[in-house]
């Protein structure tokens, strides 16, 4: 969640999760002042929870920590 998902490492990723997002990425469009609403800060939070959930089983750590943040 913290920083992009490193695709050299996890070779499918991009087969399944078509627009990647992360904390780090969305701290660089805060700093860079891209984001113009709240509306579009809570819309890449909420692609980073469904990236996670489809690209990780239920029954792993990282899709539970997911669950937990979209709560």
């Amino acid at each position: 969640f913290l920083e992009p998902v490193d695709t050299q490492l996890v070779t499918d990723y991009l087969s399944v999760v078509a627009t990647p997002m992360d904390l780090a990425t969305m701290q660089r469009k805060l700093d860079a002042r891209v984001y113009l609403s709240l509306d579009e800060v809570a819309q890449d939070f909420a692609l980073l929870i469904r990236n996670a959930k489809a690209y990780n089983a239920p029954s792993t750590v990282y899709w539970r920590h997911a669950d937990r943040l979209e709560r």
